[in-house]
């Protein structure tokens, strides 16, 4: 059924919080059992899609993720080796800075994220 529907669709978004930099375990579950040998890779039979978008919420600044090498390691799980070469274009975006430990830097944050969703969802 999951793999009916990525192949009736042009673009796949996956949204969700980041722990300890990688997606939580039921998206990372899903992708064990929906990208399949014979689906995702091996002979396949998933289409090629047009765009994969990948919008993560982390709660540290996006300077401390590229500081501590974090970011390059989502970029590598994410877009390297799940994504591949499965879809023509393909981008992480990093809603960053969204902590529940700080209000105030949450609260600056929020109007330029919803505008990055926004300009996404208008290109769509």
């Amino acid at each position: 059924m999951e793999q009916e529907k990525i192949n009736h669709c042009d673009t796949i978004i996956f949204i969700y919080p980041v722990f300890w930099t990688e997606a939580p375990a039921k998206l990372v579950g899903w992708f064990d059992r929906v990208w399949t040998y014979g689906f995702a890779y091996g002979n396949r039979s998933m289409k090629k899609l047009d765009k994969a978008y990948v919008i993560c919420i982390a709660g540290r600044s996006l300077s401390h993720l590229q500081e501590h090498g974090h970011l390059q390691s989502m970029k590598s799980v994410m877009l390297e080796d799940r994504i591949f070469d499965r879809a023509k274009s393909k981008e992480l975006i990093v809603l960053d800075s969204m902590t529940k430990f700080n209000e105030e830097v949450r609260r600056l944050n929020w109007d330029k994220h919803l505008h990055t969703v926004y300009q996404l969802g208008q290109s769509l």
